[in-house]
């Protein structure tokens, strides 16, 4: 109970620090939210008075600390530039952003752990002899080039998809899960080559071990000693890397957005600071930060529960 703990107080106290310099980055990065909604020909009364109206006349920290108590309530205030609801805009757009990271992860995993077992079953053979090449490359390719090139081939070259073409969820749902398909390619990619080559170096460090010997010499097959012994011991690592990588697709996710036109939280987050919207940006910041945070979080609980022996 103390680990927990533990975790969960460093959990809040990382997100705390993490909105308090993303607020306070906010405030001295150039740019004006007044000049930006009322436009450079506007005069300085003019300017004033909607920074009064907007509250940006207050000292920094009385700011943040009426955002942070808002924020803990749920209530995320209000665009700048549109004047709405933030939770309502982040909320249209959170089932685009949710559904793309689940995709990915689920490639991930019904991928990378089959093919990694695979590999290590068949560690000499030519076949794993390419695929350990290949993910070599596929690990030093980023995701959005991964992304750029996917729409050039399938996107441009056969026309499997329209590079821009996003169907929404509410209109055509098979539509839509099948524009997120190459996106969610290009974030999983370089996951799968990783999750493989850990699981495959896993696997074979476990079948050196005396109780590896042992199961064969009681006439266990390779693929018996695979799966009754070494793969429970062998996912301990992986299981850590998934949970880390779902922290990293949530991120990575924003990024793919800008390449296949994908409106989704990523795009909007990089147009509310473009207009200097900051509520809409601060909170979107935030929110994926506890997202990552609190999938961490998960992940030390889980191995702490696979192996007891970690430290609190």
């Amino acid at each position: 109970m103390k680990y927990v703990i533990k975790k969960f107080i460093t959990m809040l106290i990382t997100v705390f620090f993490v909105s308090f310099f993303v607020f306070i980055a906010f405030q001295i990065i150039p740019g004006d939210p007044a000049t930006a909604m009322l436009g450079t020909e506007a005069t300085p009364d003019e300017v004033a008075a909607l920074r009064v109206k907007l509250g940006l006349d207050r000292p920094i920290l009385v700011r943040y600390g009426e955002w942070l108590i808002a924020f803990f309530f749920g209530d995320m205030g209000k665009s700048y530039s549109y004047g709405i609801s933030v939770k309502e805009m982040i909320g249209n757009k959170i089932p685009i952003t949710v559904t793309l990271t689940l995709m990915s992860f689920l490639m991930i995993v019904c991928v990378s752990i089959p093919l990694g077992i695979y590999l290590a079953e068949h560690k000499n053979s030519p076949i794993t002899r390419f695929i350990d090449g290949l993910n070599r490359v596929i690990m030093a390719v980023p995701a959005f080039f991964t992304g750029i090139m996917l729409t050039f081939i399938f996107g441009l070259v056969f026309r499997l998809f329209t590079p821009g073409g996003y169907v929404s969820y509410e209109r055509n749902l098979p539509d839509f899960l099948y524009y997120l398909l190459y996106p969610a390619i290009a974030i999983a990619l370089p996951k799968i080559a990783m999750t493989v080559k850990l699981l495959k170096s896993a696997l074979l460090n476990e079948a050196e071990l005396d109780y590896v010997r042992t199961a064969f010499s009681r006439g266990n097959t390779t693929r018996q000693v695979i799966y009754k012994h070494i793969l429970k011991n062998a996912l301990i690592p992986v299981i850590t890397f998934l949970g880390m990588t779902l922290s990293d697709i949530v991120a990575g996710s924003i990024i793919i957005e800008q390449v296949f036109s994908i409106p989704g939280i990523g795009r909007l987050l990089i147009t509310s600071i473009s207009n200097r919207d900051y509520p809409v940006a601060l909170s979107i910041i935030s929110m994926v930060a506890f997202i990552v945070i609190f999938i961490n979080f998960l992940v030390d609980l889980l191995y702490k529960y696979i192996d007891p022996r970690t430290e609190g």
